[in-house]
């Protein structure tokens, strides 16, 4: 015996919302039940379309503000990478190496130091020397006014460094403050050439600058001596 008429109908609209939320449970937000009959399940029937639609203007809401987040963390991280560039060129700048005489590189510095600072002023100084082949470099701290240990320790290290480069790293404008604090860290400086001030550091490099040219005109007079005997 064959169901009724009404029934049928009946199972066919809820099957239909079945189908419906199945497919809004898979993501397809689009899905309505629209039904133009108009009895008791019709009003169940229009409540779901209701609720699905809160439902998907509250996920369009969710996806605007999860977009507009990752813009504005996007904008964040740019500006934050812009702020360290900024900080790095900044660094750059404050540790400028000159050549200002022939063979002679100066590096002077200014303000406080701190072992980033004192790290890419170390490594703009050996380039600098690699790239020009100059062997004497001064590197003038009159205008810091004081130094921590690992800022001392990172001033040992660019002489050093200099050194096995071939060139000779000059170290003036010690302050009376620093001095003590060196001697008080118990750091020695007693291999590193040192002059009171950037004057002196000049005569000195200029003095040496000399003594090379004329033991590099003695030792061409040498070669062309042994030649013509």
């Amino acid at each position: 015996m064959s169901e009724p008429r009404n029934v049928k109908n009946l199972k066919d609209r809820i099957n239909r919302i079945e189908d419906i939320l199945a497919s809004v449970a898979a993501g397809d937000m689009d899905a309505r039940i629209e039904t133009e009959i108009e009895d008791d399940l019709s009003g169940i029937e229009a409540a779901i379309d209701l609720l699905i639609d809160d439902l998907t203007d509250e996920l369009r809401q969710r996806e605007k503000m999860q977009k507009e987040l990752e813009t504005k963390l996007k904008e964040i991280q740019e500006q934050q990478r812009t702020i360290v560039q900024q900080q790095e060129d900044l660094l750059e700048l404050s540790s400028p190496v000159s050549k200002v005489w022939d063979n002679i590189l100066i590096l002077p510095v200014i303000g406080t130091l701190d072992s980033q600072r004192t790290q890419i002023m170390m490594e703009n100084l050996l380039q600098k020397i690699v790239d020009t082949g100059c062997t004497i470099s001064i590197l003038d701290i009159t205008g810091v006014p004081t130094v921590d240990t690992q800022v001392a320790n990172h001033l040992l290290k660019t002489v050093t460094s200099a050194r096995l480069l071939g060139a000779e790293c000059i170290i003036s404008g010690i302050s009376p403050a620093i001095a003590q604090t060196i001697v008080h860290l118990g750091i020695d400086l007693s291999t590193i050439r040192t002059k009171a001030t950037l004057q002196d550091a000049m005569i000195y490099a200029m003095k040496q600058n000399k003594r090379s040219d004329e033991m590099k005109v003695l030792s061409r007079n040498a070669l062309s001596d042994e030649k013509e005997d």
